[in-house]
């Protein structure tokens, strides 16, 4: 189907705010974001009804539907897809997911990539989770959860080249970790997930057919690793 003509709704609640996004007539046809202090599962599935009719149209006659699938707040990720199956198997609709850190990577304006983007979320207790990636915005590692300390060295095992661009929740602390032994600049972005970015990546993949996915799971990061990874398989797992 061709991304002018597909109608989808996104959202994500992997973090303190909840934001959703629709996508018709080739463009984000509306969009909503609040903080929800933990309480998403109360503000969700009204804000999903007030997007679509912002858009024009019935929840029900959506075609696809698109959801964050972490890493982030356990409760929220589960809030998030657990509305997402529900809608997509009660309208019988292909559901499309996301890793937040992707969504936040895609989130930096184009003109600021001018080398690598570290998509970095507060864990909590100096503890990141991160995935690099290259400007085009390839994956270049495996997402993990690490200490801020070894952010250093993980970029500099990545062969990341150019500046740093750095952007999410975990901004500050990565950044104090990273300088100065690496030119780490932060994005002006959103520092949480954007469904507006969220459904144009969606919509963007289900124009080339890779938006039929049966098993989208939850990705949850505890262990620390940093292991560099051959590029195809890492596009394939940053889309999981």
């Amino acid at each position: 189907m061709a991304s002018d003509g597909l109608t989808l709704l996104g959202f994500d609640t992997a973090t303190p705010a909840c934001s959703a996004a629709l996508w018709a007539r080739g463009e984000v046809a509306a969009c909503r974001r609040i903080e929800t202090g933990g309480r998403h599962a109360e503000a969700l599935v009204p804000m999903l009804r007030e997007v679509a009719a912002e858009g024009g149209i019935a929840l029900a006659a959506v075609d696809r539907f698109a959801v964050t699938v972490g890493p982030g707040s356990f409760t929220g990720i589960r809030i998030g897809l657990a509305t997402a199956r529900g809608l997509a198997l009660a309208l019988k609709r292909p559901l499309i997911g996301l890793s937040t850190l992707e969504v936040l990577a895609a989130g930096v304006p184009a003109a600021e990539r001018d080398g690598a983007v570290l998509a970095a979320l507060d864990a909590g207790r100096e503890r990141l989770y991160v995935q690099l990636f290259d400007r085009s915005l390839s994956a270049l590692l495996e997402p993990q959860a690490v200490g801020a300390e070894a952010l250093p060295d993980l970029v500099a095992e990545a062969k990341a080249g150019g500046p740093l661009i750095v952007a999410g929740t975990g901004q500050a602390v990565a950044l104090a970790a990273l300088t100065p032994a690496v030119d780490a600049r932060p994005a002006s972005c959103s520092p949480t997930p954007d469904a507006r970015v969220l459904v144009r990546r969606a919509a963007a993949r289900a124009e080339t057919g890779g938006d039929e996915d049966t098993a989208v799971r939850p990705l949850y990061l505890r262990e620390a690793g940093a292991r560099p990874r051959a590029r195809p398989a890492a596009e394939k797992a940053s889309h999981a």
